[in-house]
């Protein structure tokens, strides 16, 4: 073997190697890693609200979670904001664990747009432990809005629409029928007791 191939051995070798094993180690960085994400979402149960949603959907925890700037939550309106409503503050969470889901109710899109705009940047800084057991700091960056949410139907659903209907002030007909079969029940109830006692009497 000539000089310049036992040169290029020498480094190539030990260049492969170092490639191979941080490669390896990347690989074993990302089942380490959390990855965060933040974001505004329509509340499944009303159309009219809009949720905000903080989660974990990495494998690993997510340590000392810290914000730029607080995340408006509770601001609500539909033509025009209704109150200042309120927020997330920017020190954020000691750990969001893998898996981990955070709903807040962020309110409804006027109220929403008003702290919003156009876009809300925000990053997010926290520490993670690494595969040798360091504890390793991240950053990542997050545009919130709300404008591909503008359509939205503020409509109640028809579940929410049964709740309402149950618990609020004004007597509507499933309250009324609700309120009969609680009487019938009671009857009944009553009759069986008595039919009870009777046979009681007889067998005495």
């Amino acid at each position: 073997m000539s000089v310049i191939a036992q040169i290029i051995a020498y480094i190539v070798s030990p260049l492969a190697t170092f490639l191979a094993v941080w490669v390896a180690y990347l690989s074993l960085l990302t089942r380490y890693q959390p990855q965060l994400l933040i974001y505004y979402q329509p509340n499944p149960g009303v159309p009219s609200l809009i949720d905000l949603v903080i989660e974990n959907i990495g494998s690993g925890s997510a340590i000392e979670v810290v914000f730029s700037k607080p995340l408006p939550i509770g601001c609500f309106g539909i033509e025009k904001p209704d109150g200042d409503g309120s927020e997330i503050p920017k020190k954020g969470f000691p750990v969001v664990s893998s898996g981990q889901r955070y709903v807040f109710n962020g309110g409804q899109y006027a109220g929403l747009e008003s702290k919003v705009g156009d876009g809300l940047d925000v990053r997010v800084s926290y520490k993670f432990r690494n595969p040798v057991g360091f504890l390793s700091k991240h950053r990542a960056t997050f545009v919130l809005g709300i404008e591909h949410l503008k359509e939205m139907p503020t409509r109640t659903s028809a579940g929410q629409a049964i709740i309402d209907a149950l618990k609020g002030p004004n007597k509507t007909s499933i309250q009324e029928i609700r309120d009969e079969l609680r009487i019938l029940n009671r009857q009944l109830k009553t009759l069986f007791e008595r039919d009870d006692a009777k046979g009681g009497d007889t067998e005495a």
